[in-house]
């Protein structure tokens, strides 16, 4: 059922109001002049911001500025429009402002201020709901698979027979860990200093954006089974490896730089060097769970630990279990011009994502975090004190006079969710004239003052679905030089 309201005290046109409505707990934004659509338009030439967050923020903004409160840590954003070519529909998980220091995402953010929100921190854009526009004239691909679980397939305008990679939803952890991952380094204290081939390198290929620099993936010779890339590696014994597909979550590792996990909880990661290109990680686009599997051998294996990318890094501030562990994301969807509500099939398939996220992410991190969906209603619940497993010796401490506030963790106030009549006129729901009613999901707590605000830009990336990671399938390549200087010209910057 589409909720609409109008917001007196706002003091914003009758016509702007009409524009943003919910549905199902997904919001809706109406684009009627095409201005946010047009910013993923093949016409939107830049480099940063990248196209892909000035549609998330203008969608975002758009959401405010139409009654959504500022009660999100983050959003996923989608269109309705079936105009965006496979080099438009890059998606992307660009952190808005950073909320942890020493895992790689220290800053500075640039474009924290041009967001309408104190808290904010991931704007993630998942591109369009239906399909794309070819490149070759006609109708493209279905980029994102309408079941959350199916195996999203790389294209450019064509499907490529047999290339397979993460699944949809994996996808969506792949573009919302970018806010924490993966900017990492590592010293195994053997004389050589900090290394970054644990992360996939551009090398020559620089439609990453980091030509010769470190990406913000894990390397394909990394058995990170991760969403943020890397492979699933067996060791086969005398220099031998077999890579396969499996199923994707957050490792260890990545949890610990979530925040979800103490750094005596993380178990090594084996990491496979190059002899041929030692200290340089590999760019790949995860392998597909149905992929056929490989061996490669002449490679040197590493077990990277949390000590090693702590002595490189620095304890991550703050730390498990001190960090936030619940988040509250909206999904939003910008409708294509002309449009006044959500084609079915799409408004289906989104809700499906949205269902089926925080069951994905509780999984995904071994029970350790959620993330709240409903835009309506109470968010995070206030967050309990939890002994450190790494200082078992010290208890349960509770700092701050024994009031325990955690940093931006989307705490709510017990009544949170409580409807107050305070000027809020509801609309008959069939009538187009309004938009949300704020969500009073309670004030968050005043942040750490010792915690700035900063922005970061870390990597450009330019891949159908992610705007990351390469494809090392021959017919990609071929497809990629065809449109190269349309690529070139297509770089965004990502996270």
């Amino acid at each position: 059922m589409q909720r609409l309201v109008v917001i007196a005290a706002l003091g914003l046109s009758f016509s702007a109001l009409a524009q943003v409505s919910i549905v199902n707990d997904i919001v809706v934004v109406q684009d009627p002049g095409g201005q946010i659509n047009a910013l993923v338009g093949f016409d939107n030439m830049s480099i940063f911001p990248s196209k892909q967050e000035q549609f998330c923020r203008a969608a975002f903004n758009a959401a405010r500025a139409g009654g959504l409160a500022d009660n999100f840590d983050g959003i996923f954003s989608f269109t309705a429009a079936e105009t965006l070519t496979d080099l438009d529909n890059v998606w992307q998980g660009p952190p808005v402002r950073f909320t942890a220091r020493n895992i790689g995402r220290d800053g500075p953010f640039l474009n924290t201020s041009t967001y309408t929100s104190q808290k904010l921190s991931q704007c993630v854009f998942m591109g369009t709901l239906g399909r794309t526009s070819s490149l070759f004239g006609g109708q493209g691909t279905e980029a994102l698979p309408a079941n959350p679980d199916s195996a999203w397939a790389p294209s450019l305008g064509i499907p490529i027979p047999g290339v397979t990679s993460l699944a949809g939803i994996e996808m969506l952890g792949h573009e919302y860990g970018h806010h924490w991952l993966n900017g990492i380094e590592f010293d195994q204290n053997d004389g050589r200093g900090r290394q970054h081939f644990i992360r996939g390198f551009g090398g020559a290929n620089g439609e990453s954006g980091e030509m010769g620099h470190p990406n913000q993936h894990y390397s394909h010779l990394a058995d990170s089974r991760s969403v943020m890339y890397g492979e699933c590696i067996t060791d086969l014994g005398n220099g031998s490896f077999r890579f396969e597909g499996c199923d994707r979550k957050y490792s260890h590792i990545d949890q610990y730089l979530m925040g979800l996990r103490g750094s005596c909880e993380v178990s090594p990661m084996m990491v496979l060097e190059d002899p041929a290109s030692p200290g340089q990680g590999v760019d790949s686009a995860a392998m597909g769970k149905t992929s056929s599997g490989m061996t490669k051998s002449g490679l040197t294996r590493h077990d990277i630990t949390a000590d090693e990318i702590i002595r490189a890094m620095g304890r991550r501030s703050p730390a498990y279990p001190h960090a936030p562990r619940c988040w509250r994301v909206a999904f939003v969807v910008v409708l294509a011009p002309g449009q006044t509500t959500v084609p079915p099939t799409m408004l289906a398939k989104v809700e499906r994502y949205r269902q089926r996220w925080n069951q994905w992410f509780v999984n995904a991190t071994d029970g350790r975090g959620e993330m709240r969906t409903n835009v309506i209603g109470p968010g995070c619940p206030v967050q309990l004190p939890i002994a450190d497993p790494c200082d078992l010796d010290a208890g349960v401490r509770w700092p701050d006079g024994g009031v325990y506030v955690p940093d931006d963790a989307g705490v709510v106030e017990p009544d949170a969710g409580v409807e107050v009549d305070a000027g809020v006129i509801e609309v008959d729901a069939g009538v187009d004239a309004g938009v949300m009613e704020p969500v009073d999901a309670g004030p968050t707590p005043d942040r750490d003052g010792g915690v700035p605000e900063c922005l970061t830009c870390e990597t450009t990336k330019i891949r159908n679905g992610c705007g990351c990671g390469a494809t090392d399938a021959s017919t990609m390549v071929a497809l990629l030089g065809l449109v190269s200087v349309l690529r070139r010209r297509s770089r965004s910057i990502g996270r």
